[in-house]
């Protein structure tokens, strides 16, 4: 199943919102609403009110003002807002179309073209929704559903004076089949909705209702024909049919299985017909399939013994739907309802699945503008759920953030007010003078840092000049001195050493000993130093970098 909910994280009822699903038929309104939970979905509430005979006839409504009561009284009483709602199918056309490949956006306005030729009203008059079914390279197979913009007009104003606001109007039979058909299984199925006044008959492919068609037998024809045999009240009457149904032969009501059985046996002769058009008349490739089996549902589809007639007598399997196969598992949840009351809610079911699933088409007859209308209005409700939570959120940082700022408040007085104690009591504080000070920390501060002074690199020289001399070396005198350039401003520190060698060799090498030091620039020996050949006396002068 294709949820579009999350049941731990589910959408806030103020932005799904989320709907009560209406099933209008000309003698009574059922409704359901189907609610998330973490467990899956499940029936949140259910009911029905009656709908006096000759307010709606044949799906057409005949008298406004009952019906708006009806609703207002039912809108009141359950709190409704938004509503989905099923209507008759007396009123609708479904077709399909082949179009050549076109643009998406232009899929409508070809439709438009070949309206008239399909159904018989006036393209100006008719509302209409698609659902493109295929798409190949060279064409396009689109499942049209129209409907009259007056009978449109007509449900709007009755739900607009009710306090209502429909969310779609869907053909019934699509939401029939969005119900009990498993959105698992893409056989071929005809769909039999034996209801009270009428029956539906649609045939579903691949979760798609692509044909339906209407007839005039319901269960309140067979109530008839027992009242109208046994002389009681059509009450009685339905009493009667509940409690023996095809099943039934007693002595006290040996009469009513042939009475029941003719009237089924038009039904059964309708559902034969339509069984040959299918098989007769197949369009495209899709409508050939076989029909596996007939899928009973309807008020009046529990009848006892009435699935099995009609299979025994058409040779085709017949069964009662399920109304909770795209819900939940029946062997995990026992709905509210019993099983007889499921089979009148299957529309009621199919159309609040809208809400909560993904499963095949949507075609929605609500006009185009009150579409745009419902689109506005989810994005305002978006937009001030956003605003409402971010001030939320705002008020929740304010709140928690506000004793902090009080604190940091408070310190800063007990700081200031001391600050100002401090500058009382030292008043001479103002004068002092910060600059001179920073200046007398630079120089301590460049020694700690490891800058260390000219007088103590050249300490550190002259104690190496002593240490490093070679063997016959002996020094008699060391003078440090800094002289000036003559050339420019400059000054230069200069050591002069004097000294005895032993001999020539001796000197030169305590030459080229400290000239390796890093820290002398040069060393100057007089050419005179050399003359003696051992036992010289020397006077060399150090340049330092």
């Amino acid at each position: 199943m294709n949820k579009v909910y999350n049941p731990y994280f589910p959408i806030p009822s103020y932005l799904a919102m989320n709907s009560c699903s209406l099933d209008i038929s000309d003698l009574s309104i059922k409704y359901g609403e189907l609610s998330s939970t973490r467990r899956g979905l499940t029936l949140a509430r259910y009911g029905q009110e009656k709908i006096p005979k000759g307010v709606i006839v044949s799906g057409k409504i005949e008298n406004k003002e009952e019906l708006v009561r009806i609703l207002k009284k039912l809108q009141q009483r359950e709190n409704l807002n938004f509503v989905r709602v099923s209507l008759p199918e007396e009123q609708m056309y479904l077709f399909s179309l082949t179009l050549p490949v076109i643009k998406k956006e232009d899929v409508r306005d070809a439709i438009l073209l070949q309206l008239e030729e399909h159904i018989p009203l006036q393209t100006i008059d008719t509302t209409f929704d698609y659902d493109i079914v295929t798409e190949t390279k060279e064409h396009l197979t689109v499942e049209v559903l129209a409907i009259a913009t007056s009978m449109i007009e007509s449900y709007l104003t009755v739900f607009r004076l009710s306090g209502l606001t429909p969310l779609s109007f869907e053909l019934e039979a699509q939401a029939i089949t969005r119900s009990v058909v498993s959105q698992d299984d893409p056989s071929a199925v005809m769909i039999v909705d034996f209801g009270e006044a009428r029956t539906g008959v649609s045939i579903s492919y691949n979760g798609r209702a692509i044909f339906t068609t209407t007839l005039d037998i319901g269960g309140a024809t067979l109530t008839a024909m027992i009242a109208k045999n046994f002389a009681v009240t059509l009450e009685e009457a339905e009493k009667i049919k509940r409690a023996h149904g095809l099943r039934d032969t007693s002595d006290n009501n040996e009469n009513i299985f042939p009475i029941i059985l003719n009237g089924l046996s038009v039904l059964r002769d309708e559902l034969i017909k339509q069984l040959t058009y299918w098989k007769t008349h197949a369009e495209n490739t899709t409508h050939h399939q076989e029909i596996s089996r007939i899928i009973l549902c309807g008020g009046d589809a529990n009848i006892l013994g009435l699935a099995e007639y009609l299979e025994t007598s058409m040779g085709i399997k017949v069964e009662n739907a399920n109304a909770w196969v795209n819900i939940f598992q029946l062997e995990n949840t026992i709905p509210d309802m019993t099983f007889e009351e499921s089979l009148g809610y299957v529309t009621v079911l199919g159309l609040a699945l809208a809400d909560h699933i993904k499963s095949g088409p949507l075609m929605n007859v609500l006009p185009v503008q009150e579409k745009k209308t419902l689109t506005r209005n989810y994005w305002i409700r978006y937009s001030s759920m956003v605003c409402g939570f971010t001030t939320i959120l705002g008020l929740m940082v304010c709140i928690l953030l506000l004793p902090a700022y009080v604190l940091s408040e408070s310190k800063l007085a007990i700081s200031t007010a001391t600050l100002e104690n401090f500058n009382k009591t030292n008043p001479d504080i103002a004068t002092y003078d910060v600059t001179a000070t920073i200046n007398a920390i630079k120089p301590k501060l460049s020694i700690l840092s490891g800058e260390k002074s000219s007088a103590y690199s050249s300490e550190m020289l002259v104690r190496n000049f002593i240490q490093n001399r070679p063997k016959g070396i002996t020094l008699s005198s060391m003078k440090y001195e800094e002289k000036k350039n003559l050339k420019n401003t400059t000054s230069r520190r200069v050591v002069e050493i004097h000294g005895i060698a032993i001999d020539r060799v001796t000197l030169r090498t305590y030459k080229d000993l400290l000239l390796t030091s890093h820290d002398i620039a040069e060393v100057n020996l007089p050419l005179s130093d050399f003359l003696e050949r051992s036992n010289i006396n020397f006077s060399m002068e150090v340049i330092l970098k």
